[in-house]
């Protein structure tokens, strides 16, 4: 069920001819080939150039990576942020600073790979999870740090949290990865930044794609303005290339797009909930637009039915199969109905 195809997809993907309705991925607000963004976009392009090849601790620099950065803070509730060229590099950026200052990393279960660095112990559960800090709260060394998915497919994180809940927060630094939150869920889509503060951890990071929401190649690090300016001093940030300056322009430019882009996905979200017969069938978070699955009949006679979903290994193909229908701002209410219409037959 693997398809080639010449281009980025949009709501309609052309394979081998036949044109299909997408339901995968993850462009949330469909902004790949959105017209007002790309204009938006093409400006800031005209303003900034396609690439900005010096050290962001160059003695000459662009304004507008702070800018945007200040921006980011403000929006999402943090003191500070920090960008890098992808959310990959990121999350990568915080982890090796933490394992290089003598901290024990723990990724939750269902993390993403990107917190699978060497110097992070992995668990397979979360009374493994639970066994390991508590070692580590004995230990006398530096505080634990707990790295997860703010949007834990598997239902576990977002929206409640209640995992972290029953765990000694006071005791334990969060690094929470928020790529498929930002620019979706929490108050005017800033992610889950303000409610992992209100569990009063002892000390909060999150990373980010900014790519997945917000249709900018780039990645960002949010958190206190002390842990913030450390990362930003070191050479890992030092030695990296930064993002597209005309990224950091578009994302100050278009949040009005994002404002309609989001509650036309809502709209979509909910027409889609309310007009399916079994949604008990899917693994979902309320108020995120995707429906996990692992029956891959069902994703086979999705697709002799006129609809591509997300259906592979992840993330090789050594990983669990990955089901999952996505919806998007581009969806229009009659794909949102036909797929619910489709299902609803296919389910009985």
């Amino acid at each position: 069920m693997a398809h080639s195809i010449a281009r980025i997809p949009n709501r309609l993907v052309q394979v081998e001819g036949k044109t299909y309705l997408y339901f995968g991925g993850t462009a949330y607000l469909g902004l790949q080939s959105h017209p007002p963004f790309l204009e938006r976009f093409s400006k800031n392009v005209e303003r900034y150039g396609m690439h900005y090849g010096a050290s962001r601790k160059s003695n000459v620099f662009l304004d507008i990576y702070g800018i945007a950065e200040d921006h980011l803070a403000k929006w999402v509730g943090a003191e500070s942020c920090l960008t890098l060229s992808s959310g990959y590099l990121a999350a990568q950026l915080v982890i090796q600073t933490l394992v290089q200052q003598g901290h024990s990393l723990f990724a939750a279960p269902n993390a993403h790979t990107a917190l699978h660095l060497n110097g992070v112990i992995r668990t397979e559960s979360f009374e493994e999870l639970s066994n390991h800090l508590l070692k580590e709260f004995n230990s006398g060394g530096p505080m634990p740090v707990l790295l997860f998915d703010t949007i834990d497919f598997s239902g576990n994180q977002f929206p409640h949290f209640d995992v972290l809940k029953r765990l000694p927060l006071e005791k334990i630094m969060l690094v929470g990865d928020d790529s498929h939150g930002i620019g979706v869920v929490g108050k005017d889509g800033a992610g889950c930044y303000e409610l992992l503060k209100t569990l009063n951890p002892a000390k909060l990071l999150v990373c980010c794609s900014l790519g997945k929401g917000l249709g900018i190649q780039a990645g960002a690090i949010l958190g206190n303005a002390v842990d913030v300016e450390l990362l930003r001093n070191t050479p890992f940030f030092g030695g990296a290339s930064p993002a597209l300056p005309a990224f950091m322009g578009t994302l100050l430019d278009a949040t009005d797009i994002y404002a309609e882009r989001r509650a036309k996905l809502m709209e979509n979200d909910a027409l889609f909930r309310n007009s399916l017969h079994h949604l008990s069938l899917f693994k979902h978070m309320e108020g995120h637009p995707t429906y996990e699955f692992e029956d891959a009949d069902l994703a086979k006679a999705l697709e002799k039915n006129g609809f591509i979903t997300t259906y592979f290994n992840y993330p090789d193909a050594d990983g669990p199969i990955v089901g999952r229908i996505v919806l998007s701002a581009y969806h229009e209410k009659e794909d949102i109905q036909q797929l619910a219409n489709c299902l609803n037959a296919l389910q009985g």
